[in-house]
């Protein structure tokens, strides 16, 4: 017999499922222009209405064996994986805030982050709306929590994730003639700040360490491919003066040589940037995704 608390996380976890099915039409349908309602779910290749068994959360997928019932054309990885991952942290915001209003709040970032994260991973584009009403969101939160006080809170984490985020952006034009980063990290960085505060900062170096693990190892798999051998140099120097970080900090001189290798990798990345045509902006939505939600369930 379950108790009352496994009970409702277990309908949580359904709820997850069921809504991370509807974020990846949210994701597809953002791309495509069309509308999240109508028509129906179909398949994206041969374009046929599917039938209501073909829609169940990651069942569906086993079933079918990752392929359409009707063209055999393969069913994209990325279902299961939002809904999944929807489901998780909906039951990790649960189990980490319960019965609270909390929690709501918690899933309604979670599922901004989701589908920001997706667009931006499939097509580097992300809608600032979503990221301008999760802001208004955190807003609202932090008054009912604290009153004035979290009205300051939120207004100081917008100007700060902006700003660093903005700043960050236009250093770009120091060495190319477009931005380092694209104008939705910004509504994203300010909308986290209104969740977060002044403790943005904290996220955002979270979502530094984040993108050095997921994204700068994609980079630099690109510029070995174009024969950039000094900016991949530079990459190896830099994360071995990541790793002895600690002992950096303790000592003026390897502090020094940490900073300054930081420095000129920065700017070795960004001369070689302005040398590629068709450059794209590399995807850093998803790492600040990570650093947020880091933040949330294992510091907060």
């Amino acid at each position: 017999m379950l108790d009352s608390f496994h009970y409702l996380l277990f309908w949580i976890c359904i709820l997850g499922l069921c809504l991370g099915s509807f974020f990846n039409v949210v994701i597809l349908r953002t791309l495509s222009g069309e509308s999240i309602v109508f028509p129906p779910s179909k398949c994206p290749k041969c374009g046929k209405k599917l039938f209501f068994w073909h829609n169940i959360p990651v069942i569906s997928y086993i079933l079918l064996k990752g392929k359409c019932y009707f063209c055999k054309e393969k069913i994209s990885l990325q279902y299961p994986l939002v809904e999944l991952s929807t489901m998780i942290l909906f039951a990790l915001s649960y189990i980490k805030f319960e019965n609270s209003i909390t929690t709501l709040f918690v899933m309604f970032w979670v599922s901004c982050l989701i589908i920001m994260t997706g667009t931006d991973l499939k097509e580097q584009l992300v809608d600032c709306n979503i990221a301008i009403a999760m802001g208004i969101s955190g807003i609202i939160f932090n008054v009912i929590s604290a009153g004035t006080i979290g009205l300051t809170h939120s207004i100081a984490g917008i100007i700060i994730g902006g700003l660093i985020l903005e700043l960050i952006a236009r250093t770009g034009y120091l060495f190319t003639d477009k931005r380092a980063m694209g104008e939705a990290d910004t509504y994203v960085a300010g909308a986290l700040g209104a969740i977060f505060g002044k403790d943005i900062i904290v996220v955002l170096l979270l979502g530094l360490l984040s993108s050095m693990v997921f994204i700068l190892p994609v980079f630099f798999y690109n510029q070995y491919k174009n024969n950039n051998k000094i900016t991949c140099i530079l990459g190896v120097l830099f994360a071995l003066a990541f790793v002895i970080m600690e002992a950096a900090w303790k000592n003026y001189f390897t502090l020094g040589l940490f900073i300054l290798s930081g420095i000129t990798l920065a700017i070795s990345i960004l001369k070689n940037l302005s040398k590629t045509e068709n450059r794209n902006y590399l995807p850093y939505v998803p790492a600040l995704a990570i650093g947020a939600l880091i933040f949330l369930f294992f510091i907060v």
